[in-house]
């Protein structure tokens, strides 16, 4: 077998350009099919951890009625055996506090409802990052009074830096809720539909403005990659705490999970097209491979070279192409890929509209995943190497009297 191996090798480099053009065919398939792939999956883990890191968290803990009833009547009281299963697991990079209520924002001529975060601010800014994302004015501290408003927010509210927000809500068991409060920040957020309601407050003032004191709504959990969230679940699951519910990002983001879902469907088809064309594609040129070998083939079937180990040798000559092409590949996408995973393309213009109005970032996010690698670097292989079953049924009806006057 190792003496057809190098055989094979060295047949390929007799020609070298039609081994090129035929390494090459594969070499784009599984090129394109990588880039698909990882716009794909990039702009869904863009997404999920956007969600992720400026909202829902990967885990949240809630009062088992705050999901269908959100709420401060649905708080709790985080139970000491919940904190030491957060803290003992390894798994869990942050765990953050959260109080989630509704209040008419006012500047005292105009009205907007508004969505008001309660958090503990040293720990929110290190899960998400928020500080960063400030545009004026200055991040809140532990204990503060002040607020931080997203910037449509206002610019409805005609309101700065310095300017006083009145709020009015509801609090615990229809408590009237009701504050002056001075704005501190103004932040541009991520996630462009929230900055027209998004209001950030430390955690104890929004306890007292709700009359909630020592409760939340929910507790938010983050974890080193997506792999790890069932492990810390199960653990969660494991405090016997009938008042409350664990629940993953897919639970409380059923909407991002439809559309993730309905866009793999789409995907799919799309990449279906994208290898039934680098099949017809890689067909084309061993066609045109073997029509050009056909006098070789006859020579050599005329000499005494029994047919099937001259079907044996080509096919060992498809392998060596089809790994030429895939490695080739690979080793091109890799670096070109991991650089964009860092460096994401940003879309300006029109497009970048389009992406702020249905709630995204405005660029191009890509996934280094390994399997954005491996599944179409196999898929096109496979393609390659069924589609050179060809050269069987053309050696096998070869004509070798034929071939030698071709």
């Amino acid at each position: 077998m190792l003496n057809y191996v190098i055989i094979a090798w060295r047949n390929l480099w007799r020609n070298p350009r039609r081994t090129l053009i035929t390494s090459a065919s594969v070499f784009f398939g599984v090129f394109f099919a990588i880039m698909m792939t990882s716009i794909q999956k990039g702009s869904f883990e863009n997404m999920i951890e956007n969600m992720a890191r400026f909202y829902s968290g990967y885990i949240q803990i809630q009062e088992k009625e705050f999901m269908n009833t959100p709420g401060v009547n649905n708080s709790f009281e985080l139970s000491p055996e919940y904190k030491t299963v957060i803290n003992n697991n390894q798994s869990v990079t942050s765990s953050t506090k959260r109080v989630e209520t509704f209040a008419l924002a006012s500047n005292g001529e105009n009205s907007y409802p508004s969505f008001i975060i309660g958090i503990e601010p040293d720990k929110e800014d290190l899960k998400s990052g928020l500080s960063e994302h400030l545009i004026k004015g200055s991040y809140i501290n532990t204990n503060s009074v002040n607020l931080m408003v997203g910037h449509v927010l206002a610019e409805n509210l005609n309101i700065d830096t310095g300017d006083s927000l009145i709020l009015l809500g509801q609090g615990y068991h229809g408590v009237t809720a009701a504050g002056i409060y001075e704005v501190q920040g103004i932040f541009d957020f991520p996630l462009p539909a929230l900055n027209k309601q998004i209001i950030y407050m430390d955690i104890a003032n929004a306890q007292e403005f709700a009359s909630i004191q020592n409760r939340i709504t929910s507790n938010i959990i983050m974890v080193e990659s997506t792999d790890n969230i069932e492990e810390v679940i199960n653990e969660l699951k494991q405090v016997n705490d009938k008042d409350t519910n664990v629940y993953t990002w897919q639970e409380l983001m059923p909407e991002l999970l439809n559309l993730i879902e309905g866009k793999e469907s789409s995907s799919a088809m799309v990449k279906t097209l994208l290898f039934m064309i680098i099949g017809f594609g890689v067909w084309a040129t061993i066609m045109m491979m073997m029509h050009e070998r056909k006098r070789e083939l006859g020579v050599m079937i005329a000499i005494g070279f029994q047919k099937s180990k001259l079907l044996l040798l080509v096919l060992i000559e498809s392998a060596l192409i089809g790994i030429i092409g895939v490695v080739s590949g690979l080793i091109i996408s890799f670096p070109v890929f991991y650089y964009l995973f860092h460096n994401p393309i940003v879309v300006t213009g029109k497009m970048a509209e389009t992406y702020e109005s249905m709630g995204f970032e405005a660029k191009i996010a890509f996934s280094i995943n390994p399997e954005i690698f491996y599944n179409p670097a196999i898929i096109v292989l496979v393609i390659f190497m069924a589609v050179s079953l060809y050269q069987v049924f053309f050696i096998a009806g070869l004509n070798v009297v034929k071939s030698l006057k071709s």
